[in-house]
């Protein structure tokens, strides 16, 4: 039970990290179009500054897009806009694959969350004799519900973070929420056997 909690805690980090991104995403494509179609004129320090604002959110990195030591010139400017118009692009696409991303991504994180204190309220129960059978529904319980949580936002959370900040953590931390929550599982087939 302390590692589902403690894995289940890290995949609610993780989804809480990008389920603001849906809604960027609209924000500051607006704003990014303005200044690439002049309706916006500003300075290349202030593009720059908006263009590191708009990474932070996004969870791009900046310095993947402009290095924080690059002298700031039109050129390097209009490199960096090339740069993060094409990341952004990607990250758009992925997101009108996927009708509301924003509440599937919102719908995982609450749902998820909201089983974390039941999950954890399960830690001393199951370690005592008496409470174990008791203790053992509940966490079978919880373990599917995880389950279709996890199955319901993997696809936008998967992909929206390979996207942004990487998705390598993420796909490590669900393989192995999949195996605990299938040990889990597989304590149902004992139970009944």
């Amino acid at each position: 039970m302390k590692e589902l909690a403690k894995l289940a805690t890290n995949y609610v980090d993780i989804v809480r990290k990008v389920s603001d991104i849906p809604m960027s995403t609209v924000f500051v494509g607006l704003e990014l179009s303005a200044i690439e179609n002049g309706e916006k004129t500003l300075s290349a320090k202030q593009i720059i500054s908006d263009l590191r604002a708009w990474s932070e959110a996004l969870k791009f990195g900046f310095d993947s897009i402009m290095e924080s030591s690059q002298t700031i010139t039109d050129e390097s400017v209009a490199q960096a806009l090339k740069q993060f118009r094409s990341r952004f692009d990607q990250l758009e696409r992925i997101l009108e694959c996927k009708q509301d991303p924003g509440h599937i991504l919102e719908s995982t994180l609450h749902g998820a969350a909201g089983l974390l204190p039941d999950i954890r309220s399960n830690i001393t129960p199951y370690q005592v004799p008496e409470c174990i059978s008791f203790a053992e529904n509940r966490v079978i319980t919880s373990a599917k519900k995880l389950q279709k949580i996890i199955n319901y936002g993997h696809e936008v959370l998967d992909n929206v973070l390979s996207v942004t900040q990487g998705n390598k953590d993420y796909q490590e931390l669900k393989q192995q929420l999949d195996s605990r929550i299938q040990n889990i599982l597989d304590m149902q087939g004992t139970k009944h056997s």
